[in-house]
Parts: C-alpha cells; sequence; structure tokens
C-alpha cells in the first residue's frame, strides 16, 4: 500500500480527509472513482451506510488520521474536491437505467435492444467481419479520394459496402465494434468515417430499425464528413486551437457535402437530412442553422451522437482519445442540451459503458481488457487480466468474469472495475486477445 494512503474505519473519519479508496466498488456506491474531500457531517454519516472502513490520502487530506478534530477546507480545496452535485449523478443514473424496471403491457412489441438477437459468436464474426472492414475501408477510402480529386461521390460502391457492414452487424454486432476499437489508419477522416457509419449502425439495431433504414444510417455514417474533401488538409489536421475564421472555414463542410451528394446519384432524403443536421443539436446551440428539437430530423439527431461519439474515442490532431467510460459520462452531461436525452439513454444501452475491446483497471490495480459485457450486469463484465499491479505483462492472461462472483464480490476481497482506460493505454495491442 502507497504510504500516504492509510485505512480508517468510517468512524475515525473527520472533516477535511481526502478519501481516496473504499472498502467496495465505487460502482456499489453513489460516490465517483476519483475520491473526495469530507466536508460535512452528513457526508461522513452517508459514508457509514456504504462502508466500514475507506483509505484517506494523507497528503491531500488536510488533517491527520489521528487529529480529533478537522480544520474547515478554504474555498481553494474544496473547489478542487469533488464536487456533492456531481456525487449522485452518473453512476447512480447507470445503476438506475441498466436495471429500470419497464411497466407490463398489453402489446408484445419488444423493447429497444431486443429487436434483433446475435446468430452467430462474437469469434465466428470476426473472421468474416475482418474481411468486411478491410473491404469497406479500402473501398471508403478510394471513394474520398476519387472526391478530393474532383470526382463526383460513388454512392453504389458504398451502398455495397454498406450492405455487407449491416449484415455483419444484425448477425453479431460486437464483432465490427472491436474491429473499429482496433483500427490503424493514417488519416483521421476515414477511419472516423467508417467508425462513424459503424456506431450508427449499432444504435440502429439496436434501436430496432429495419434493414433498409439502417442501410440508409449507414451510408449517412460513411459520407458525414465528405465535405471535408474538400477542405485543405493543414486546416483539418492543426494541433492547435481555431480562429473563428478557421472555425468557420471547417464548419462549412456542412454544406459542401450537401452540395456534393445533390450533385451525386440521386440519395435518399434521409441521407441528405443526416448529412445536413448532424451537427445541429437538441438546445439550438449547433450550426449551421441553429435548429432546435424536432426541428433535427430523426436520422440528423442519431448522426450528432454518433458522429461526436467517434471522435471523443478517437485519437485526433489536437486531443487524445478517451475512454468510453468517459465519452458516456460526457454525453450524460449534455443529456436535453446538445442531444436528446432519451436517444442519450438508448445510445449508452447500445455502445455499453465497458463495451468488449476496452481497457479498464481492477481494484486489484491490475490491467485488463474487456471480453465480453452482460446485458444484465453491464458493470460487470468478464474481463482477461493482461497486466499485474505492477504494470507488468502476464504470459499468461487470467479471465474473470466480474459478475460470477460469489457473495464477496460486494465486500474488501472482491474484484470489481476502478475506472476505465483510455484507448492504447500502456502500448496494449488489443489484436493480441482478439484477433
Amino acid at each position: 500500500m502507497s504510504q500516504l494512503k492509510r485505512k480508517i474505519e468510517v468512524t475515525g473519519l473527520r472533516v477535511g480527509m481526502y478519501v481516496s479508496e473504499l472498502d467496495r466498488p465505487w460502482l456499489e456506491t453513489p460516490f465517483l472513482f476519483q475520491g473526495f474531500f469530507i466536508r460535512s457531517k452528513n457526508e461522513i454519516d452517508e459514508l457509514h451506510e456504504y462502508c466500514a472502513f475507506v483509505y484517506i490520502d494523507l497528503e491531500q487530506s488536510l488533517v491527520a488520521a489521528n487529529q480529533p478534530h478537522a480544520t474547515k477546507p478554504t474555498q481553494k480545496e474544496t473547489a478542487s474536491a469533488s464536487q456533492p452535485g456531481r456525487k449522485r449523478g452518473f453512476l447512480q443514473w447507470l445503476l438506475q437505467l441498466f436495471g429500470r424496471k419497464r411497466h407490463p403491457t398489453v402489446a408484445t412489441r419488444p423493447k429497444p435492444g431486443e429487436y434483433y438477437q446475435d446468430t452467430v459468436s462474437v469469434a465466428d464474426e470476426l473472421v468474416v467481419a475482418k474481411t468486411v472492414h478491410t473491404g469497406s475501408l479500402q473501398c471508403l477510402v478510394e471513394v474520398l479520394e476519387s472526391v478530393r480529386q474532383g470526382a463526383t461521390i460513388r454512392v453504389p460502391d458504398l451502398e455495397i459496402v454498406v450492405d455487407g457492414m449491416v449484415d455483419s452487424v444484425l448477425r453479431n454486432s460486437t464483432a465490427m465494434a472491436l474491429l473499429v476499437r482496433m483500427q490503424k489508419v493514417d488519416d483521421y477522416t476515414h477511419a472516423h468515417s467508417l467508425a462513424t457509419s459503424m456506431w450508427a449502425l449499432i444504435f440502429g439495431r439496436h434501436l430496432g430499425l429495419d434493414k433498409q433504414s439502417l442501410k440508409l444510417l449507414g451510408l449517412g455514417g460513411l459520407l458525414l464528413d465528405v465535405g471535408k474533401t474538400k477542405l485543405p488538409q493543414q486546416l483539418l489536421q492543426s494541433t492547435t486551437k481555431l480562429t473563428d475564421v478557421a472555425m468557420t472555414h471547417v464548419q462549412s463542410h456542412v454544406q459542401l457535402g450537401v452540395e456534393l451528394l445533390c450533385a451525386a446519384d440521386p440519395i435518399d432524403q434521409r441521407v441528405l437530412d443526416m448529412v445536413a443536421t448532424h451537427h445541429e443539436r437538441f438546445d439550438g446551440s449547433g450550426y449551421p442553422k441553429g435548429l432546435k428539437g424536432n426541428q433535427i430530423p430523426v436520422f440528423g439527431r442519431i448522426g450528432g451522437i454518433v458522429d461526436s461519439y467517434a471522435a471523443m474515442t478517437s485519437n485526433r490532431p489536437y486531443c487524445n482519445a478517451m475512454s468510453s467510460y468517459d465519452a458516456m459520462r460526457e454525453f450524460k452531461s449534455l443529456a436535453d442540451k446538445s442531444f436528446q436525452a432519451e436517444l442519450v439513454e438508448q445510445f449508452i444501452q447500445a455502445i455499453g459503458i465497458f463495451p468488449a475491446g476496452t481497457l479498464v483497471e481492477l481494484s486489484t490495480d491490475e490491467i485488463a481488457v474487456v471480453l465480453k459485457e452482460h446485458r444484465t450486469s453491464r458493470l460487470l463484465p468478464e474481463v482477461a487480466i493482461i497486466l499485474d499491479a505492477d504494470r507488468r505483462r502476464l504470459d499468461d492472461f487470467r479471465i474473470v468474469d466480474l459478475d460470477d462472483q460469489p457473495e464477496k464480490q460486494f465486500a474488501s476481497t472482491g474484484i470489481w472495475i476502478k475506472r476505465g482506460l483510455n484507448p492504447g493505454a500502456f502500448d496494449i495491442n488489443l489484436e493480441d486477445y482478439f484477433v
């Protein structure tokens, strides 16, 4: 144990101490992962409801562990601590979302997530999906590069690509999702376009869209940023904050994309709507027209969510990728602001918090990769432990189903996820474990 941490019974806590770890999974409490300052007796009482003991950080605490009374934290110190208004936010909302019971209805219409069932295993579909993914990316690169050189969009070629992607996602959506997380493409626009299309298909499958609608949704995802082929590469690859003039130039890719589509083969209006409105926002803060609420077509609302998720979870020229968990926290904070709350909830249900292929740190300080997510226990997936607590690679990884632990999973000896990690952390190559 770190010399800066000390185990202490909850009855010995004082205002001003900094709680860094609990005696049970953070996910089973209303508190966030990163710890917090104790600022009132009420917070101690709340900790007592969940824990017998905790670990305090001696360096960050404002009082010593053996000090009978605490000094009041300064305004600056409390500002850096977790805010009480956030404490009961995302994690408790997730537990409610994933555990929500629905009222029985007379109708037998399936609810989201139950329209389609996997027909093959992830392992079997990966064999086919890898060929589909490689061919899709190759075709997409060729089409976008030809548009960059002045040609019209070869929509029929992309429609053939989308057909294969739809079939793969309907057989088993996890396989293509894994390949998107593992893809290594030099050009961000190419990688982003394919990822956006794939997340759109997985989301559409979850929502129960028919096959033809899925094809249109996937095509729209591939073409969301086609207008960027007409923008200077140095502008798109800028690693510094853009000026207002440069930002306006980048935002013009929406109208440029619509114009390119209108000049191509006849295309479904829903695809045009998706391209034209994927940067509009539910509260009216988006562009180019400042549409709000139901003024934004459904495909546009879906497009905005999947485009943002693909961006958040990818390395961009100006920022690194964030974990899927952190991305979903961001979406929760934007619900009914940038994005429609109902769609945000369903998107989180569709993609998951710790989906297959994501890296996590466990309560044991070991590093693991998620192998399989349980629909009924989304916060307790099956994982493969690949690095030990000292971050040394294991010769033989150990598979642990966090949902298949005995009752001790809620005690201090259980194993749970401490936090999600950014893609590529510790130079881990997912292909070593999935392909």
